[in-house]
């Protein structure tokens, strides 16, 4: 539809119309959804498509801005140490329980990795706990998104200044350089060995197997529908070792068909794989 000046606009049931063309949840988009409709009319004027019947026609006809309409629906929404006491459950208990148990290597993977703070959060997570502990093992991180513009900037890993408020003075001084008026780029070896990967949880497979952690936070179990959710997460959660750990987002829960899964007490959004963890 367009507005009186003949400018394209979208409406509620417009915008349920592209829900329902990707599979997306309604109710994931019910707080940022005004943000995503105004990038999808942009890209409707671009393409000179008067109203999201015609857009919906253009794009069945092209997979290439098929997959750009896609991209757009993406939210982004991340913090470096999003909610503090995972971050110090993870620094205090899980992950000196992992390298203990894993002399060989530490398989971790942020899946939905958005701009890349989570994958910085660990990386920095992990170079502090290499100065506490005498043998550390290799590291094995996979950061993947949909977003091919998101991996790209995540990849550069420059920040304004407000970004890093939750990052610790003393890290903020070892992990980061000024770069700009107010901006912040990520130390070259901070960023070093990271595999970053486009990736679509919703259609492919995980990237490699045997993860001993796996970052699934405010992503598939927020943004896609339940028949996506079901037929995605469970090769998911098998890529996670027996013993391995699930991190899903702070009001996310698992769904009840997701079998042998227990939360952490202090931290609900951490989940324990139930098994020997032996795997390596």
């Amino acid at each position: 539809m367009t507005d009186a000046f003949g400018v394209c606009a979208m409406d509620n049931r417009d915008f349920s119309r592209l829900i329902e063309r990707f599979a997306l949840s309604a109710e994931g988009y019910r707080k940022v959804r005004k943000g995503v409709q105004k990038r999808i009319v942009r890209h409707m004027a671009v393409l000179g498509c008067p109203s999201v019947a015609a857009y919906l026609e253009r794009l069945d006809g092209d997979t290439k801005l098929h997959n750009e309409a896609r991209r757009l629906m993406d939210v982004s929404i991340s913090r470096f140490f999003r909610d503090g006491p995972l971050w110090r459950t993870l620094e205090e208990e899980i992950l000196l329980s992992l390298i203990a148990d894993h002399p060989g290597v530490v398989r971790v993977w942020s899946a939905g990795c958005a701009l890349g703070q989570e994958v910085y959060s660990f990386m920095i997570l992990w170079a502090t706990l290499s100065g506490k502990t005498a043998a550390m093992p290799p590291l094995e991180l996979w950061a993947t998104d949909i977003n091919p513009d998101y991996l790209e900037r995540a990849i550069a890993g420059v920040y304004p200044a407000g970004a890093l408020a939750r990052v610790p003075a003393e890290a903020r001084a070892r992990f980061f350089q000024p770069v700009g008026k107010a901006r912040f780029r990520v130390v070259d070896s901070l960023r070093e060995g990271i595999r970053w990967r486009i990736h679509d949880l919703a259609v492919d497979a995980p990237p490699a197997r045997h993860f001993h952690v796996i970052f699934l936070r405010n992503n598939l179990l927020t943004y896609y529908r339940d028949e996506i959710v079901e037929a995605a997460l469970p090769a998911i959660a098998e890529s996670l070792v027996p013993g391995g750990y699930l991190v899903i987002g702070r009001k996310e829960s698992l769904p009840d068909f997701l079998k042998g899964f227990h939360t952490h007490t202090a931290v609900p959004c951490l989940y324990h794989k139930q098994g020997s963890g032996i795997s390596s």
